[in-house]
């Protein structure tokens, strides 16, 4: 008498047979398998996990989600050391200069150069033959400068 495993005398049984040449297509299986299952409870049971996740969903806050999630691009983009530097002093600062009370999220480089570009965005500079990097940054510090003066 051999050893007694409790799953009788094949315990592997519940292990479908893939030795066979003809194997059922995946409709073939979803068609059996829904055969053992009244078709109007499956769908009732979907209904009433697609409204409770749905309920769910509309309940979380906005920052349950990771900031990094809601963005759609990744870009790279080359800098100088003294530009790489610069950004990750600012975020050191930054960090380090919050309360308890301002610390919702990580501010990182990115953080920074996103808040760049959307400063960029509202500076309604003038982008007529900018021949290059150092006209184009004469060009924003110009408008910058306008608009302080105006906000005085």
């Amino acid at each position: 008498m051999g050893k007694r495993t409790g799953l009788g005398d094949n315990p592997l049984n519940w292990i479908a047979d893939t030795s066979s040449s003809k194997e059922a297509t995946i409709e073939e299986k979803l068609k059996s398998k829904s055969e053992d299952y009244p078709t109007e409870n499956v769908e009732k049971g979907l209904k009433e996990i697609q409204k409770s996740i749905t309920s769910e969903l509309s309940n979380l806050e906005t920052s349950v989600v990771p900031k990094f999630k809601s963005f759609e691009v990744k870009l790279s983009i080359l800098l100088r050391e003294d530009q790489l530097e610069f950004l990750e002093k600012l975020t050191r600062e930054i960090m380090s200069k919050r309360d308890s009370n301002n610390k919702r999220e990580r501010i990182t480089k990115n953080t920074a150069l996103r808040a760049c570009v959307d400063v960029l965005r509202k500076l309604d500079i003038d982008k007529v033959n900018i021949s290059d990097e150092k006209e184009l940054l004469k060009r924003i510090q110009d408008r910058i400068t306008c608009e302080q003066i105006q906000d005085v």
